[in-house]
């Protein structure tokens, strides 16, 4: 039987910065609530969203920039940087030595179809259920507010160990997509704010940041005749963001 590993979400404790910055340097602001980077020299808005995982849209948005040109030593607030947000927790858990960026080319949003649920609960449905030696078929999990937090992101072993999915039918697809999972059936109802946070959160880190803009964004019913991730999940405006 193979060992199960689940990395949960992890309370932190807001940080706080006292010394000024030098040109480069990221810290969070004194409210604990912003992700501050200090401009240095040869970096462009692209070179910064890229660090962050986030997108040039999002920082011209939160520093009400017009254009692309910025200036060593200008301070530009980070959006989803600050020690509140849902990714926060997990990016190092995310952040893993094997990484394989060759591998991934799309990221697949799903539903759970449940009103409940977590990664260890549907960890074990799939390993005895649905006869997955691997367990969990998604990538990540994303709460909300019944088996793990609201918003709360969890990594699943498929990540961990790089390994191919088992959340949609296509081997192929399986093999070079991640698959991420919001609990929840939303047929029947709407996936909370929070989880759209999130997913945002983690949609444009593994895109934006971690995949450099190089893979796809869907959602199953994209690819495969299903229902999933149902009516109400909100596709046209996560498409918008993510192409």
């Amino acid at each position: 039987m193979e060992r199960r590993t689940f990395i949960k979400q992890l309370t932190l404790s807001a940080l706080t910065a006292c010394a000024v910055p030098a040109a480069g340097t990221r810290l969070l602001a004194g409210d604990g609530a912003t992700t501050i980077h200090v401009v240095s020299s040869g970096e462009t808005l692209s070179h910064i969203a890229r660090r962050y995982g986030v997108s040039v849209a999002a920082i011209k948005g939160a520093n009400g920039l017009r254009g692309d040109l910025i200036r060593v030593g200008q301070r530009l607030r980070i959006p989803g940087g600050s020690s509140g947000s849902f990714l926060a927790a997990v990016r190092k858990q995310i952040d893993v030595s094997n990484f394989n960026r060759a591998r991934w080319k799309n990221i697949i949003a799903h539903h759970s179809a449940t009103g409940n649920g977590n990664a260890e609960i549907f960890d074990r449905f799939h390993r005895r259920h649905r006869n997955m030696p691997n367990g969990l078929g998604y990538h990540f999990i994303i709460g909300n507010g019944t088996n793990s937090g609201d918003g709360e992101i969890e990594v699943g072993a498929r990540w961990t160990r790089q390994i191919q999915g088992g959340h949609v039918r296509s081997l192929a697809y399986n093999n070079n997509s991640i698959g991420i999972c919001l609990v929840g059936n939303f047929e029947t109802g709407r996936p909370s704010s929070n989880q759209i946070e999130a997913l945002k959160e983690l949609v444009t880190y593994l895109k934006n940041g971690k995949l450099g803009g190089s893979c796809r964004f869907l959602v199953h019913r994209e690819l495969e005749t299903t229902l999933c991730p149902g009516r109400h999940f909100p596709a046209r405006e996560l498409h918008r963001l993510f192409g």
